[in-house]
C-alpha cells in the first residue's frame, strides 16, 4: 500500500512539473552570465543558429503608474531588448541562447524566434 501512494505522489509531481513548463515557454528560464541564459524553447521548437528577439513587458497600471511585469488593469506593451541567436537545444524544453553585446535581460524576458 505505501509503495502505491509513493508511486500516485511521483506521477502527481511529474504531472505539474510538465503543466509547468507551459507557463514559462519562450522565457529566459536561467540567465548563466551577461550574455548567455537558457530558455524554455525546446529541440522541437529552435535549432542551432536560429535568431531569437527578446522583450520585456512594460504595463501601466491606472492606479501604480508604470510598472515592469504583467498583470493589473492597465495597458501593457512589448518592449525590443535585442537579438541572440540559438547555440544548442539541451532537451525537449531547454535551450542555450547567446545575446548580441549589450543587450540587457533577466530571467523572466521573453524571447521569441525570428
Amino acid at each position: 500500500m505505501i509503495y502505491n501512494v509513493r508511486f500516485i505522489a511521483l506521477v502527481a509531481t511529474v504531472f505539474v512539473i510538465g503543466c509547468a513548463h507551459s507557463t514559462m515557454r519562450g522565457t529566459v528560464a536561467m540567465k548563466v552570465s551577461d550574455e548567455e541564459a537558457h530558455v524554455c524553447m525546446g529541440d522541437n521548437e529552435v535549432k542551432a543558429g536560429d535568431e531569437v528577439a527578446l522583450y520585456k513587458n512594460v504595463c501601466t497600471s491606472p492606479k501604480a503608474g508604470v510598472r515592469s511585469g504583467s498583470g493589473g488593469t492597465g495597458d501593457c506593451k512589448k518592449v525590443s531588448l535585442g537579438q541572440g541567436r540559438v547555440l544548442r537545444a539541451l532537451n525537449e524544453h531547454y535551450s542555450v541562447i547567446k545575446v548580441d553585446p549589450g543587450v540587457a535581460f533577466d530571467e523572466g524576458t521573453v524571447v521569441e524566434k525570428q
